[in-house]
């Protein structure tokens, strides 16, 4: 199955059109092929996110590749296959045309592949994300992030910098804490978290009124969190599939919490570790697995970005 003939060239006024004849159907669709640290930090509202495995790349015996390595949400990949959307538009940093495009770069390959798989008209944004958000920024995600804050100091007490504020939100339906943040009821509320994945022996608050799974796990170099990474997964993914959010802790959210956010993140957005680190570390200034753990998600990496 193919493409209806060449990618056609937009730019970003004509988009804007293409967008508010879709707004009430999902005709459309945007695929952003940036690094996933750039497309989180800012993107077009409502656009997804394209991957790069270049170990995948690497073990191809091709010059391209196939859409399901570009396309991490099976069930986005799927809706592209069977022609679920009328227009899919391609968007990259700020390349000028096709033309323009390095041969080895992921939105010509994104491209190569639609062609290859997809039985729909496909367009690429000249001017990118970079030529659109200066144009329409009312129309973009941006997300500001705090440079972090000192520890707040009331009644001569102290409070961790772990403990401040609230849970931060990592993707719409997974956030990373600490347990004083599992203990306020008002803070779980707020936020729309439905389950809790406590990754600790801290107690469970709120049994009866939230979903929880505990994996008791201690924050020690001796300790096999990598074991747990399939049952958090699924636990993460199925709390998301019945359109919960789900809050991931221990006690301080500094190290085993956020080992479970990484490893998930590295399979879900099939992204490299250092990658995820740097998305999460934004977010949370504070995470810091300990060495083993670290290891472990090392470890966890190589199986992620050599699934085929």
């Amino acid at each position: 199955m193919t493409s209806l003939g060449e990618p056609l060239e937009i730019n970003s006024h004509e988009l804007v059109r293409i967008l508010r004849e879709n707004a009430t159907s999902a005709g459309c669709v945007l695929l952003d092929c940036r690094p996933f640290l750039d497309f989180s930090l800012a993107h077009i509202s409502e656009s997804r996110n394209v991957n790069w495995n270049s170990v995948l790349r690497r073990r191809s015996k091709s010059t391209e590749v196939a859409l399901e390595w570009l396309i991490p949400d099976k069930a986005l990949l799927g809706r592209l296959r069977r022609g679920d959307f009328s227009l899919v538009v391609v968007v990259d940093d700020g390349s000028s045309s096709v033309a323009k495009m390095r041969v080895e770069s992921v939105g010509q390959m994104l491209l190569t592949a639609l062609q290859n798989e997809v039985h729909t008209q496909i367009c690429f944004l000249q001017g990118g994300f970079e030529g659109f958000s200066e144009a329409y920024p009312e129309l973009c995600y941006s997300k500001q992030l705090s440079a972090g804050e000192p520890e707040t100091v009331s009644s001569g007490r102290s409070t961790p910098a772990y403990d401040q504020d609230g849970p931060v939100e990592l993707l719409p339906f997974l956030f990373l804490g600490s347990a004083v943040h599992s203990s306020r009821r008002e803070t779980l509320t707020a936020a729309g978290i439905t389950a809790v994945l406590n990754v600790s022996s801290c107690s469970n608050f709120f049994e009866g009124e939230f979903q929880y799974l505990r994996l008791n796990v201690e924050d020690s170099l001796a300790a096999d969190i990598g074991a747990c990474f399939s049952t958090a997964i699924a636990f993460i993914d199925s709390v998301k599939q019945s359109g919960g959010r789900v809050l991931v802790h221990c006690q301080a959210g500094i190290s085993r919490s956020a080992t479970i956010c990484l490893a998930y993140l590295m399979h879900a957005q099939r992204v490299r570790l250092d990658e995820a680190f740097d998305f999460v570390k934004q977010r949370r200034h504070v995470i810091s697995p300990n060495l083993a753990f670290m290891g472990q998600l090392l470890l966890f990496e190589m199986d992620v970005l050599c699934q085929g």
